[in-house]
This record gives C-alpha cells, structure tokens and sequence, in this order.
C-alpha cells in the first residue's frame, strides 16, 4: 500500500489552477502506482522515471505545457536532482522541505550533504533564502 501525503496541497493546487497555472508531475520513480495515484488526486498529468537532473523530463514537461522555461517554476525537495535539473533546463527552481522522512538508499546519502549546502547558504546570505 502507497500512503500519500496532500493534507492541503489539493486546494492549493485547485486554487492556483483557477489562476490558470498549470502543473505538471515530474518524478524518477519507476512505480507507476506511486506517482499515478498522486497525480489521479490532484488531476495533475506526469512524467515517470524521468532520470532526473538530466534536462529531457524537465524539456518533455515543458513541451506539454505549452511554456518557456522562463515560464516555469520547478517545486521539489531535492538539490541534486530537482534544483539542478530545474537549472540546467533554464526553469526556476523552488527548494521545499521533504514530507516525509523515510527516502530511498541514494537519497538518504545525498539529504546530509544537501543540508550541509543549505546550511551554508543560509549562513552566507544571512540566513535568507
């Protein structure tokens, strides 16, 4: 059983589709279900095992919006996959907390040097991000 975690964020995802902001779901997963059962929820369309930070997703994402890059915000959680790719593709990048602690084995290497880094550019630019 997938357990997911939208308390609030379908409302607010409903709220800015009212503002004619479009979403799209851009996930490495490889389980259909996991990023299917989110995207059903949230009437979001998505693209799956994206191999994120590599620019192809984020370029697919954007062929299907109908966008620029300077048009799009990337929202994730992580820097080395979702603020990098986000960059590399010329998007804009917004880092969030993670939601849930529990990570796959890679993503449990990367979360301490990610909060090294935050850490870091807190400290350097006056603890504003």
């Amino acid at each position: 059983m997938i357990k997911i975690y939208l308390f609030g964020v379908e409302e607010w995802c409903n709220n800015l589709k009212k503002q004619n902001i479009k979403f799209y779901i851009l996930s490495n997963t490889n389980k259909k279900e996991k990023v299917e059962k989110v995207s059903k929820k949230l009437d979001v369309p998505y693209i799956m095992f994206a191999k994120k930070p590599s620019k192809s997703g984020f370029m697919k994402a954007k062929e299907k919006l109908g966008l620029d890059a300077k048009e799009i915000a990337v929202v994730g959680d992580q820097i080395f996959t979702d603020v990098i790719g986000a960059n590399r593709a010329k998007m804009y990048s917004i880092l969030t907390k993670p939601i849930d602690k529990r990570d796959i084995f890679i993503t449990k290497i990367k979360r301490p040097i990610e909060e090294y880094l935050i850490r870091r550019y807190l400290k350097r630019n006056g603890g504003k991000g």
